[in-house]
């Protein structure tokens, strides 16, 4: 999985940032607020990515905060929201804006996403903070820019070989004392995740 860019910004467009790694350009979807915190074109940039695959294309989204990132993974999660709507969704509200919306209820502030009607934006509310052991599940993306890298890792590792968020979230806490490495701490969550 391709977790992180860094390299030159060769192009940048309200929808997709080109980034330059080793000789290597990697297109990469983005939203408005992304595209708005984006340098110029020929500076180091660096984007936090997502390896979207499906059955008939490969897609890599591209975000400047990982906070961002990990919205969007929350909102793929409900039911009716794909890509391309939690792209749409980052854009048009900032991130503040939208976490607010979710733990308010604001259905009001949510329909003004494109594409997103009255009864998208009452799943949102819902599956969210639902999915998220509540609204409390919200509060780690408003902290401080820089997630811990450690952490933020292993449990996209675990996410990615198909646990859910929830099920992961308390085997990471268990870890964070010891801190093992990275592969270390997958076979020890993989074994606490089996029992």
């Amino acid at each position: 999985m391709i977790g992180r860019l860094r390299g030159d910004l060769i192009q940048k467009l309200p929808n997709l940032a080109l980034v330059e790694c080793g000789g290597v350009g990697y297109a990469a979807a983005i939203s408005l607020s992304t595209y708005g915190l984006l340098p110029e074109v020929g500076t180091q940039v660096v984007l936090h990515t997502e390896l979207l695959v499906r059955e008939n294309e490969i897609a890599l989204l591209g975000f400047a905060i990982p906070q961002e990132r990990e919205l969007y993974r929350m909102l793929v999660k409900v039911d009716g929201v794909g890509p391309k709507m939690a792209l749409a969704a980052l854009g048009a509200l900032s991130l503040e804006d939208l976490v607010s919306a979710i733990r308010g209820r604001d259905v009001k502030a949510l329909t003004r996403i494109p594409g997103v009607g009255k009864k998208t934006a009452e799943k949102m509310c819902f599956e969210l903070s639902e999915k998220m052991g509540g609204l409390s599940g919200l509060d780690g993306l408003l902290g401080s820019p820089t997630g811990d890298p450690w952490e933020e890792s292993l449990r996209s590792a675990l996410t990615n070989l198909g646990f859910k968020e929830d099920v992961v979230q308390p085997v990471v806490a268990d870890l964070r004392a010891t801190k093992p490495p990275l592969v270390e701490a997958i076979r020890q969550a993989l074994k606490a995740l089996q029992r």
